[in-house]
């Protein structure tokens, strides 16, 4: 049987149409329910704007990342396979990639050659969802990181910002880093990313529009992903 048939099967659409619809409808519920909390906190309507605004730009960077690389996956493992895996938001694309690699070498295949067979296809899916399944494992003990929040900060807001601040900055950091050190076209693309970035939030300063700043995340990485595209070749 030819794996490819398996991995755009109509059923695989079905399921991936099934389990979008639900990630949709719980990220709108999700948000509703945060900005009726905020509302019944005593939030200004104008601050909750600022602050959905602000959450919406943020993103654009990462999501475009993740396209591009979903696009890789669907290339190399099918369409309707990576939509019904990523759909949702089953777990980072980019390591669903590698994983599938990783099976299919473990299976003596090659992923992405025209030789690739059923059975590296097999081990790729087994793989990756058993990978699957840390996150699960961590949906359980969600509920307890408030506690563990309240402890570690005492309850000073302010506290809370600087370790927020402090694991994003750890983040973004061990991605660049990680990413840095494979040379060639990543490092063009994380030093291209880092110096538009800076200069962005200097470009917002002289321009005196602060929410400009709100952009210069998703623009960085953009013209990061082209440039190290592009010296990559």
């Amino acid at each position: 049987m030819d794996w490819k048939e398996v991995a755009n099967g109509l059923w695989i659409w079905i399921c991936g149409g099934i389990t979008s619809g639900l990630g949709l409808y719980m990220a709108y519920y999700f948000y509703k329910r945060a900005v009726s909390f905020m509302h019944d906190s005593g939030v200004p309507k104008e601050e909750t704007r600022s602050m959905v605004r602000g959450a919406v730009i943020t993103a654009i960077g990462p999501v475009l990342s993740n396209i591009f690389i979903m696009i890789a996956l669907a290339v190399a493992i099918s369409p309707g396979l990576a939509f019904q895996r990523e759909g949702v938001g089953v777990g980072s694309v980019f390591t669903e990639l590698v994983q599938a690699s990783n099976a299919a070498i473990a299976a003596g295949e090659k992923f992405g050659d025209p030789s690739f067979t059923i059975k590296g296809f097999a081990a790729a899916i087994f793989i990756m969802n058993i990978a699957g399944w840390g996150w699960s494992v961590e949906a359980i003990f969600t509920r307890y990181l408030g506690k563990v929040r309240e402890k570690l900060t005492g309850g000073d807001p302010k506290l809370l910002a600087v370790i927020a601040a402090c694991g994003m900055v750890a983040v973004f950091s061990y991605y660049s880093v990680s990413n840095a050190i494979k040379g060639n076209g990543f490092l063009v693309a994380v030093v291209v990313s880092l110096l538009s970035s800076m200069f962005l939030f200097k470009l917002a300063d002289w321009m005196k529009r602060p929410h400009f700043k709100e952009w210069a995340l998703g623009i960085a990485m953009f013209v990061g992903m082209i440039a190290g595209k592009l010296y990559a070749g």
